[in-house]
């Protein structure tokens, strides 16, 4: 029983956690449910009857009959004390550090002390912004100690560059001599660290986290599609923080995964459909693009990138135009026993769903169209890698490309047409267990630009096809076909929802 409810639970659950299941959220520092138990902050203490003292509620196991009480006056007291004692040598640094606005100690501060300081002398000085890895910055002075991330690189990537080191108010966490933290899934300390101490490089002094809203959607990094969070303001993307997915990516990510944000730059986007280099209306493009392509010997070019609904309407252009099938995929790279995957392509199970006889020999792609076996080429994407050569040849041809950013591709093409990115759109990958994995809108696509699958839609209708899917058409099936409820509830939706607020959204790690 706790603060008088029962609550059943699985063997081995801990205390805080048998709370949360009754909306009680015990302040705590050290622990997470995804690194072993240290109990060193003392911060979640809470009563159990007939035990001498108070317990670490992380730390203890629920047992059959065991009574806590979560918010006795002496559990309170605790954990204001707790709370000053963390909060002594602490910098007041809330005006410039990172993680203000989402900054566990602001908040526990805020909820069980709300005093002002009675250190009346200089506080322990320690080293800032010091310069520890590849992708992170230190601040001494801010760390709690609370060791979340020494454990997680002892447990997780198994590299245990971080330690603790001296003692008492002279403790410091410190990177091993003559090491490094740059293991590929470093920005994880950034997550689960409850206060500024560890930060990003990339994300330093960009924007304060309450002006960002947060998107759950998919990382597109490679064929793993963890779980993520998009962070972003207006029509800007600012960084992508992973997202608990037990069956996936559980609560981690690469870094490499974190910074495919950057795709997303609006100087890069097509806003307006182009033919012959001049920008144009989208519905005469769109007619003009159907008029060249009519009758021509056709490539068309799938991406393994680009969602399974645009893969799938490419395919009903196929169909018409009787076309030769290619599909672009981005080359192997770096690959781990963990979350990276050799495959970095999110979607090479969907677009080969799509597409499940189309060559992946992207040279012989090249050498044709070099050699003018093809009259026109539809590209899916901004993937395709085409020699110098082919790329020239593309302007005298009848070439489409359906992309989101300038790329040398699209350049290279006679008619543009402007598509939402995958931040834009309700979409789908089919990642390496061949799970359904959803995308979601963080932002409208604004101008011209449409979900690619839309596109797709419309110039096969130009081209004379009758009862094509749209987008969502296509979407719907693939939720069924997949049994997806999530990708069902979003295609179903009446109106797209506003992403919250992160101040609104609680407190990352």
């Amino acid at each position: 029983m706790i603060d008088g409810q029962e609550v059943t639970v699985r063997k081995g659950t801990n205390v805080l956690e048998a709370a949360k299941l009754l909306g009680k959220d015990i302040s705590h520092f050290c622990y997470h449910p995804g690194l072993s138990i240290a109990a060193s902050c003392r911060q979640c203490l809470v009563e159990i009857e007939k035990a001498p003292k108070l317990t670490p509620s992380c730390q203890a196991i629920v047992a059959d009959g065991m009574v806590v009480h979560t918010d006795s006056p002496r559990v309170q007291e605790a954990r204001r004390q707790m709370l000053e004692f963390t909060l002594k040598n602490h910098p007041v640094d809330c005006p410039i550090c990172d993680k203000a606005g989402e900054c566990i100690l602001q908040r526990h501060y805020m909820d069980h002390d709300h005093r002002l300081s009675r250190v009346d002398v200089p506080k322990v000085r320690k080293a800032k912004h010091k310069d520890i890895g590849r992708e992170i910055v230190l601040d001494q002075e801010r760390c709690i100690l609370c060791s979340r991330c020494v454990r997680f690189c002892e447990e997780v990537p198994k590299t245990a560059e971080l330690g603790m080191m001296f003692r008492g108010d002279r403790e410091i966490l410190d990177i091993d001599d003559n090491r490094r933290l740059d293991n590929p899934y470093s920005l994880n300390v950034v997550d689960i660290c409850p206060v500024g101490a560890l930060t990003s490089k990339d994300f330093r002094f960009k924007i304060r986290a309450w002006e960002l809203h947060a998107t759950a959607t998919t990382c597109n990094g490679c064929a793993t599609g963890c779980a993520i969070e998009l962070h972003h303001k207006d029509t800007r993307a600012y960084r992508i923080v992973p997202r608990l997915d037990p069956d996936v990516n559980s609560y981690w990510m690469c870094d490499a995964g974190r910074m495919t944000y950057k795709e997303l730059d609006p100087d890069l986007r097509i806003h307006h459909a182009r033919v012959d280099g001049e920008t144009a209306p989208l519905a005469e493009a769109i007619a003009e693009a159907a008029r060249r392509l009519r009758g021509k010997r056709t490539a068309v070019v799938y991406s393994a990138v680009e969602t399974t609904e645009a893969n799938l309407a490419l395919a009903e252009v196929a169909k018409v135009l009787d076309a030769t099938e290619f599909l672009a995929r981005r080359p192997e790279g770096e690959v781990d026993d963990l979350l990276q995957d050799a495959d970095k392509n999110p979607n090479l199970r969907g677009a080969r769903r799509a597409a499940p006889d189309a060559s992946d020999h992207m040279d012989q792609l090249a050498l044709e169209i070099a050699g003018a076996a093809y009259e026109a080429v539809v590209f899916l994407g901004g993937l395709a890698p085409l020699s110098d050569v082919a790329r020239q040849r593309l302007s005298s041809l009848a070439s489409v490309c359906i992309t989101d950013r300038r790329s040398e591709l699209s350049d290279a093409c006679a008619i543009v047409l402007p598509a939402a990115s995958w931040a834009e759109v309700v979409g789908s990958y089919v990642n390496r267990q061949n799970r359904l994995r959803v995308l979601r809108p963080a932002f409208p696509p604004l101008a011209d630009r449409r979900h690619p699958a839309d596109l797709l839609h419309h110039l096969a209708v130009a081209l004379g096809a009758t009862d094509v899917p749209d987008a969502r058409a296509h979407a719907r099936a693939l939720a069924e076909a997949y049994e997806s409820d999530e990708l069902r509830a979003l295609v179903d939706a009446a109106e797209d929802v506003r992403p919250p607020l992160l101040r609104w959204a609680h407190m990352r790690g």
